[in-house]
């Protein structure tokens, strides 16, 4: 996808977002993605999540506590734990990254070059981008939006989580059309 036509693509996220309370957009599927690799990487072991931003509010350690919750078991054919704080199980080459509201449009595989990326305080529509990274590049990512989150109860955080972790795992590996 072309640089033009990703920025396109955010910029009509809001627009977007008005017809329906949630949804979600896969991005990009790296030609490099393969369900195997997820299996290495993530199968009985945890796999660290990066939270950037909060877009309800309150303790960081609760929000990240229920973006991870909302994302186990949501990878097929594949036993793993997603945590802010992993163990010595987990494969330090791979990371799943979210940025909420991010504050400046960027790219999804910028998600996976570290560091800190700015984001919006809580309040108003969500807008959510993600990548499933292996050392410093996005393997896959997605984007999902929210009208209005009502909290960390909101039953439409929770699908917007679990839809774009289902997203960032596709069960089989999507063959690029044109390319």
């Amino acid at each position: 996808m072309s640089f033009f036509l990703r920025l396109a693509v955010l910029a009509l996220l809001p627009v977007l977002a008005a017809c329906g309370r949630d949804r979600v957009v896969a991005d990009e599927i790296s030609p490099a993605y393969t369900p195997a690799e997820v299996a290495y990487a993530a199968s009985d072991r945890d796999l660290r999540v990066v939270i950037h931003g909060n877009p309800v509010g309150g303790s960081p350690e609760t929000f990240a506590r229920t973006v991870t919750d909302a994302m186990q078991n949501k990878v097929m054919g594949v036993r793993t734990n997603f945590t802010t704080t992993p163990n010595e199980t987990a494969r330090r080459d791979y990371a799943v990254v979210l940025a909420f509201n991010p504050a400046e449009n960027m790219l999804n595989s910028a998600l996976c070059r570290g560091g800190p990326i700015p984001t919006k305080p809580p309040g108003g529509s969500l807008v959510v981008q993600s990548a499933f990274c292996r050392a410093g590049g996005a393997l896959t990512s997605a984007t999902g939006w929210l009208d209005e989150p009502r909290g960390l109860d909101d039953p439409g955080l929770r699908d917007l989580i679990s839809g774009l972790t289902f997203s960032l795992f596709p069960s089989r590996r999507v063959e690029c059309l044109g390319c």
